[in-house]
């Protein structure tokens, strides 16, 4: 669940929301009814109304709603939007609605009920020819090297005061942690990065995602974890990455950072065997990462090779 800080992040995102408001634009027409899922302070059901929608359904289990319908007020949207304090997947809508908006995700799109809200409310809400914002999140992956990620993320649990916190320190390591360095840019991927997942909205039909991947890797180092982002395409030609190379970079998402169980020692060359499944339960998800490294083309010897989860 969002804080409040979290919605007020989101806003101050001009990549984000410009592309929102972009999309929105491109979208409405001034009969549209529009379904805001999650609509939080209700930004994007106030645009809406802005760009000459006819009614907005505003859907937010939060209590951030209360200030959402209060904000509509004092921006005189008030009569044309209804909000609905509930889980949009418990609502039935008086009609089918034109454009469905939404913004679920965490740092990475499969976060919480976000996907089984989409699919909900594409079968139930929208009407034949309507719009879906977004259209599809692009989901990559590459291997990295990042000491200060890893050192942090494991730092507090090496032996404080001679101590031992060994099983701390196995669920930071079977954890993924927001990550808002500059791990790409500052050129620390040691494989080209590859296309993990891509949830296209108009077709997804279950939660879980899940991709087997063989990648060479292409320079030296020592690799800490897997580093996951994506690319957003809200409209046709209308997106942001948190791709932090991209033109377009919507920082408030930050980037997943997936830790290896030990720091490996790779060469240009090595062979990078991974499998990463994310499977949700109830409302959050599991998450399952097999890393295999092998020396030269892959079927050398095994430098390294860690099964790990968020479930353990």
């Amino acid at each position: 669940m969002y804080t409040f800080d979290d919605y007020g992040r989101m806003i101050a995102d001009h990549v984000r929301m410009d592309a929102y408001a972009h999309a929105l634009k491109s979208a409405i027409l001034p009969d549209s009814v529009v379904l805001d899922l999650g609509t939080g302070a209700g930004i994007h059901a106030m645009l809406a109304c802005k760009f000459g929608a006819r009614k907005v359904y505003a859907v937010e289990s939060n209590d951030t709603i209360e200030l959402a319908s209060e904000l509509a007020q004092d921006n005189d949207y008030a009569d044309h939007i209804e909000f609905i304090h509930d889980l949009s997947t418990n609502i039935t809508l008086p009609e089918q609605v034109d454009v469905i908006v939404s913004d679920l995700r965490g740092v990475l799109p499969l976060f919480g009920n976000h996907i089984p809200a989409i699919i909900d409310a594409r079968q139930r809400h929208l009407a034949p020819g309507g719009v879906l914002i977004p259209q599809r999140d692009t989901l990559w992956v590459a291997l990295v090297k990042a000491r200060s990620v890893y050192r942090d993320l494991i730092g507090p649990w090496e032996s404080p005061y001679g101590l031992t916190m060994e099983k701390a320190k196995q669920i930071a390591l079977n954890s993924f942690s927001q990550d808002n360095t500059d791990l790409i840019r500052s050129g620390n991927l040691l494989t080209q990065p590859v296309v993990w997942s891509t949830l296209d909205y108009w077709k997804i039909d279950e939660p879980n995602a899940g991709c087997s991947l063989t990648q060479q890797i292409i320079h030296e180092g020592t690799a800490h974890g897997l580093l996951i982002w994506f690319d957003a395409e809200l409209a046709p030609g209308i997106g942001f990455s948190n791709d932090p190379e991209s033109e377009k970079i919507a920082e408030v998402y930050g980037r997943a950072f997936f830790p290896l169980s030990k720091p490996v020692s790779v060469l240009a060359g090595d062979t990078l065997f991974l499998d990463i499944q994310a499977e949700l339960i109830d409302d959050t998800y599991d998450w399952h990462w097999h890393t295999c490294i092998r020396s030269g083309g892959g079927s050398q010897a095994i430098k390294a090779e860690f099964r790990q989860s968020t479930a353990t």
